[in-house]
């Protein structure tokens, strides 16, 4: 089956080169001009990305991305102004795993979602036993991306997954947040630096554990480590 992905773009123009370039390229794309419209789609049939504009006619992205992270682990590819630094922080803040700048070339939004289903396509299915304990209460399982806290499956974003498994492979070793991006995004990166404080972040908030130390550590004008 085709992927689906969901448009939610009101510029007509924009949004037509975004469906028209997806289906040529195999996808199975659908179009929404509104939050209204985009609901809708999502209460019939989770698509398996959605481009998500933070302009909209009948309110702003930020919303949609909140109640799409609160049940389940939709990629979110934010679309929005090349000057709104702050806009593309809260969309990581609130979950979205990538955002692209207007005006963009086709072709990167092509290669951005190439990579996130690459990712996605390591999943084999099927349960695997190898995993590896990261601490006391949390293991990965590198075949299948699964990870556990307490025997309790935890749903994280494809590149939060790929974060953690970089730190997981590469303990007692300090990362600079540029050497982060280097190797953990695999595009060339010409976004805000915050975006690795962010996706560790969200990666502490589902594994941390109060009242113990970080799974993944703050080395002070430095960057991050796990031990």
């Amino acid at each position: 089956m085709n992927n689906e992905i969901l448009i939610v773009e009101d510029d007509k123009s924009i949004n037509d080169i975004l469906f028209h370039t997806l289906k040529s390229e195999g996808y199975a794309p659908y179009s929404a001009f509104s939050l209204k419209d985009a609901r809708n789609y999502i209460n019939i049939n989770l698509p398996d990305l959605i481009l998500l504009d933070l302009n909209l006619p009948d309110g702003d992205g930020f919303q949609l991305c909140k109640e799409i992270n609160l049940n389940n682990s939709i990629p979110i590819i934010i679309l929005t102004a090349k000057s709104d630094i702050v806009d593309k922080v809260l969309g990581l803040e609130l979950g979205a795993d990538d955002y692209i700048t207007k005006p963009f070339h086709i072709k990167e939004v092509i290669s951005r979602i190439r990579a996130i289903f690459r990712r996605i396509e390591k999943t084999t299915n099927g349960s695997n036993s190898n995993f590896t304990n990261i601490n006391d209460s949390i293991k990965i399982n590198f075949k299948n991306r699964t990870v556990l806290k307490n025997n309790d499956l935890i749903q994280l974003k494809p590149k939060e997954y790929e974060l953690l498994e970089f730190f997981v492979q590469n303990r007692n070793k300090v990362f600079s947040r540029e050497q982060l991006i280097d190797n953990v995004w695999e595009f060339s990166y010409d976004g805000d630096l915050r975006t690795v404080d962010i996706h560790i972040r969200r990666l502490r908030s589902k594994l941390d554990t109060k009242g113990t130390p970080s799974i993944i550590e703050t080395v002070f004008s430095v960057g991050y480590i796990m031990r």
